[in-house]
């Protein structure tokens, strides 16, 4: 059986600026089979990439990159250059996953990186969450994924200001990513004109869609058809969430219309929707067909009335953490019952 190894360096929250002797060593014995490499929580200086990238280009088996917040305290015109150099020593090797969420990569941070993006067409799975992209991060990402046809399956940009006009701009990407499986864009302040372009190029472009996150952006009205037609026209989406996007109630009657055309579901995120009690048991019928493939359902802040909470909380009795908690008082009475648990355990 052919070998594997992975380097990591122990998150310990540390300023490193070098590989010590011992880690150059165990690289260096290990670079022909090292397959993944995971930097995370510590914090790294340029110096130590421009050492480091030395090392890298060493690995040609080399395929996953772990580097989720790297640089605590590094300054905003350091970290571009560190993630030039780490870059364009990826840079013909064979990367499957690249993570650098958690890192203030800024816009110049995503241009540094554009070299390398413009070439991964293997790249699989690229994670950019709270990066602080911005419009113009988020546009150098999405322009290096227009350069030819990519085999991107997961693309995680979640919490980077991107607003309309990055949302626009990141469509623009997916008629080269038609692999695109897994979309997380939350939380990015994106309003109408945004989000209708960023579905409707999903909806044309990417058939083999799985999941979508757009939680805490803006659904508007006008968005719903679009958003509607994409659920429907999506045959392999199992996992969507829509939390949180100011849906207003009569909006949920093409959602639902939707959703019940789905073939699976399994993760559903339909927070503070403003779903009335009628359209709770009409979702709850949309669910009592799919309860076997249900792994996680949230329904908090909704009008339901207590019998059709009820419903649900029956439906998934033998399916525990299932079920979302409907709102903070059921939150409160869970916590009770653990705490009763515990206090009914003891011995005095």
């Amino acid at each position: 059986m052919e070998q594997t190894y992975t380097f990591t360096i122990e998150s310990k929250k540390q300023n490193i600026d070098a590989l010590t002797e011992e880690q150059q060593q165990e690289y260096k014995a290990h670079a022909e089979e090292c397959e993944i490499i995971v930097l995370k929580g510590n914090s790294y200086s340029k110096q130590f990439f421009n050492q480091f990238s030395e090392f890298i280009t060493t690995s040609k088996k080399l395929q996953k990159i772990n580097a989720n917040d790297i640089f605590v305290g590094k300054g905003k015109d350091e970290i571009p250059q560190s993630l030039q150099i780490l870059g364009n020593s990826l840079i013909g090797l064979n990367i499957l996953s690249l993570d650098l969420s958690n890192n203030a990569v800024n816009p110049f941070g995503a241009e540094a990186l554009k070299p390398f993006l413009k070439q991964a067409h293997q790249l699989q799975r690229l994670f950019l969450n709270n990066c602080g992209l911005g419009i113009r991060g988020v546009t150098q990402v999405s322009e290096g994924l227009q350069e030819g046809e990519h085999n991107l399956q997961i693309l995680a940009i979640a919490r980077n200001r991107a607003e309309c006009d990055g949302a626009i701009e990141i469509s623009k990407a997916f008629p080269t990513c038609k692999k695109l499986q897994e979309l997380h864009i939350y939380q990015n302040g994106i309003k109408q004109k945004g989000m209708m372009e960023l579905l409707s190029s999903l909806n044309k472009n990417c058939s083999e869609l799985t999941t979508i996150d757009i939680r805490d952006n803006f659904v508007h009205e006008a968005t719903t058809q679009v958003l509607s037609d994409l659920i429907s026209n999506s045959t392999h989406l199992t996992a969507i969430n829509i939390s949180d996007c100011n849906i207003q109630g009569k909006q949920n009657k093409q959602i639902l219309e939707s959703l019940s055309k789905l073939v699976k579901i399994e993760r559903l995120g339909y927070n503070y929707a403003e779903l009335n009690d009628v359209q709770g048991n009409e979702l709850y019928e949309i669910i009592v067909k799919q309860v076997d493939n249900v792994s996680k359902l949230e329904l908090k802040g909704n009008e339901f009335k207590k019998a059709t909470k009820q419903k649900f909380k029956e439906l998934f009795v033998n399916k525990e953490k299932v079920l979302g908690a409907f709102d903070s008082d059921d939150e409160d009475e869970e916590e009770a019952d653990e705490l009763q648990k515990l206090f009914s355990q003891l011995v005095i």
